[in-house]
């Protein structure tokens, strides 16, 4: 019986994570360049006059962003993201080859070893890595070949708690989405894959991706280079 639901289930598995990769992390990727590149700047270095004229050097100033709460979130929210899309892609590979993972410990260390994920994160802590901002919690359903990735900030000022579940059958959107702590004191953390009516009700507020919408020609781009990867 549990390997027919698992079979039954792992085209919802796959096709949510496939998703998931287009609609979140190549976006996220994009905007990771575009924000490094933003936060860069050439240093130019004169000795002397040299007979530069100095108003023929084109300064540009260049906006960096403080320290606070607002960039440390979205630093939590890009790591554990990856987390979450890295544990999902190895129990679609597993579901899909008839072979799932038996436990999170399994999880961890494949993800790892692939190199999706960096391992001075991992902790002696079963399901659990440290990261400079956070801990994350790494959760796993067997029965229903679900992820829930839960990040735990380690103060008041890198932000509010984070969680993400691939799949997200709860979800009445069509985007992506994750959910975030309204208060920075007295979080309550849901148990391991509570329904989502009670994540809300103890103080949880979801969440869609703001780079989940790509301009038409990159979609289809993305699209047509996702179609041309080989059938297993």
């Amino acid at each position: 019986m549990r390997a027919r639901e698992r079979r039954n289930i792992w085209p919802l598995v796959s096709v949510a994570a496939g998703a998931f990769f287009i609609l979140v992390i190549v976006p996220l990727i994009l905007h990771r360049g575009q924000s490094a590149r933003m936060a860069t700047v050439e240093p130019q270095v004169s000795i002397g006059n040299m007979g530069i004229d100095p108003s023929a050097v084109d300064i540009t100033p260049v906006y960096r962003w403080p320290d606070s709460e607002v960039p440390r979130t979205a630093e939590r929210l890009r790591d554990v993201t990856a987390v979450a899309v890295a544990a999902c892609t190895y129990v679609t590979e597993g579901a899909i080859k008839g072979r799932a993972p038996h436990d999170i410990g399994e999880i961890v260390a494949a993800i790892v070893k692939r190199q999706l994920i960096p391992a001075e994160w991992i902790t002696n802590q079963r399901g659990v890595l440290q990261m400079p901002r956070g801990t994350i919690h790494l959760r796993y359903s067997p029965d229903h070949l679900q992820i829930e990735v839960v990040s735990v900030p380690n103060k008041r000022t890198d932000g509010p708690a984070i969680l993400i579940r691939i799949p997200d059958p709860e979800n009445p959107n069509d985007g992506a989405r994750y959910f975030e702590s309204t208060h920075l004191d007295g979080i309550i953390y849901p148990d391991p894959f509570t329904p989502i009516a009670e994540i809300v009700t103890s103080g949880w507020q979801p969440r869609n991706y703001q780079q989940s919408q790509l301009p038409d020609d990159q979609r289809a781009e993305v699209e047509r280079w996702a179609n041309s990867q080989p059938r297993r």
